[in-house]
């Protein structure tokens, strides 16, 4: 009888193998990417209490941390002569309050015991607000490491900006601030297959990062405030992680980049073939994951040498090893003994582990807490990448809110830069595989990924058309007296 098999074991190991960070957080917010990405690319975090025990003044059940009482706040502020003379206990707690709110307006901050890192992420924008790697911030840590490999200006730019602390957030926490640095040295995409034996698609992805990276450090060097700019480049991360998730089957297995098909419609999909073809687009990108997943676990089946026949004898597999002798349910019972009939007919060991990769997948989205797509829709929904906003709506389609639209204008629009349609069209393909419509060009990739649609350069062009007209509405582009759209951002020197 062949070893019993710990589907969480082998849903770890995929990720770390393969993936470079575990894409299960039911819970992930864009904070938690903010926080992973500039750690990452500064090099380092804080682990002063100071700001802790000044800002965190209660946890959900309005518990107040050992050493954050007011009087004990109140008597450190006094002693450091940081308030002046005259300011009421009352007046200090006031302004903790807002202090809390503030911090945690990304409702990433959990207040714990001791007050560790482990669960906060907050929302703040200088090297004062880095802390240890906490709950769901290894896809940050992904994404800033493969930024500040690719496109080195860009990581330099923003480890400067957090290096300032000159935004108001910082200043309001000037007085309380310590010198307690520490090195974080991480790097998670560079053990991965992908990045050592470079296919087409992989390329393609990073030569896109270079491009729309240092685009946007053009423009957002033109921008005053360092917490849009921040902001504006923590979409551009939660972006370029939704595009790498969606490029995993092509990375690995050399299947087709999988396009993505913005919706300008307004409209909802029974009433336009563009809404239900960006519906299909992102529908595709989702399956794409899944098969990703399942010849990733048929892959580690092999690595373990998993026969055919071994499957076929084992026993039905269970989420963790700590379950010890716990039996498996009678669900996951029937989906296995489905892959096993289904193996029977299979003609090689490879093949019959691939059935079984699949069912494994299918197995790991009922027993655990969350799973790949489930993370990819949430995040995507919360950043505004995705549609509806309801987080747990199954048909979701492209639709970007207007600061999504704003960071990608900014990461293909360079500063004095005045674009035409076409230039912009291609542009968007090339850094971030979009799709708007307006041409065969966008016809033929749509066709070319294998989604089969009812949709027809018609409705292509009038899509554009739309988008054209919401660029000229924030004032990012015109339409000439001869009807050729020019496109420019500008900005102040």
């Amino acid at each position: 009888m062949a070893e019993r098999i710990y589907l969480h074991s082998f849903r770890k190991e995929v990720d770390s193998t393969y993936v470079g960070f575990t894409p299960n957080g039911g819970s992930i917010k864009p904070v938690h990417v903010a926080s992973g990405a500039q750690r990452c690319i500064y090099g380092g975090f804080n682990t002063t209490m100071n700001i802790k025990r000044l800002a965190l003044v209660s946890d959900a059940k309005g518990i107040v941390p050992v050493g954050s009482e007011l009087e004990a706040i109140y008597s450190m502020l006094s002693e450091n002569e940081i308030i002046e003379d005259g300011i009421s206990e009352g007046s200090i707690e006031s302004m903790r309050n807002v202090m809390q709110r503030l911090l945690s307006a990304d409702k990433g901050v959990y207040v714990v015991k001791g007050l560790k890192d482990d669960m906060i992420s907050f929302t703040a924008g200088s090297k004062y607000f880095l802390t240890r790697t906490s709950i769901y911030e290894d896809t940050g840590e992904f994404i800033g490491g493969l930024i500040r490999s690719y496109c080195p200006k860009l990581a330099d730019y923003i480890k400067a900006l957090l290096d300032k602390a000159d935004d108001s957030i910082s200043l309001l926490f000037e007085p309380v601030f310590e010198d307690s640095m520490q090195m974080f040295e991480k790097s998670r995409h560079e053990d991965l297959p992908a990045f050592h034996s470079m296919n087409k698609s992989v390329l393609w992805y990073v030569d896109g990062l270079k491009e729309s990276g240092q685009c946007l450090m053009d423009n957002l060097k033109n921008h005053p405030n360092p917490l849009t700019q921040l902001r504006l480049f923590n979409f551009y991360c939660i972006f370029q992680l939704i595009r790498y998730m969606a490029m995993l089957e092509a990375f690995y297995c050399g299947e087709r980049i999988r396009p993505i098909l913005l919706d300008f419609s307004g409209m909802a999909p029974g009433q336009s073939s563009i809404a239900r073809a960006s519906e299909m687009a992102y529908t595709q990108m989702h399956k794409s994951i899944n098969r990703f997943y399942a010849w990733g676990y048929a892959q580690k089946l092999k690595e373990k040498d998993y026969s055919k026949a071994d499957l076929i004898a084992s026993n039905t597999p269970i989420y963790h090893e700590k379950e010890g002798v716990k039996e498996a349910s009678a669900e996951l019972d029937t989906l296995w003994s489905m892959a096993k009939e289904r193996a029977s007919a299979c003609k090689s060991d490879d093949d019959a582990r691939l059935v079984f990769g699949e069912t494994m997948y299918d197995m790991l989205a009922l027993e655990a807490s969350s799973h790949p797509v489930n993370c990819l829709k949430i995040l995507g929904t919360s950043a505004g990448v995705l549609y509806p906003p309801d987080k747990m709506h199954p048909n979701k389609r492209f639709v970007l809110s207007q600061d999504i639209l704003e960071m990608i204008l900014r990461s293909t629009v360079s500063p004095k830069e005045i674009l035409s349609g076409n230039e912009i069209r291609n542009y968007l393909w090339e850094r971030f595989g979009i799709i708007v419509g307006g041409s065969s060009f966008e016809l033929d990739h749509l066709q070319n990924s294998g989604i089969l649609l009812q949709i027809d350069e018609d409705s292509l062009e009038h899509n554009f058309t739309s988008f054209a007209a919401r660029l000229e509405a924030m004032d990012f582009a015109e339409v000439m007296a001869d009807g050729i759209l020019q496109i420019r951002l500008g900005g102040t020197e």
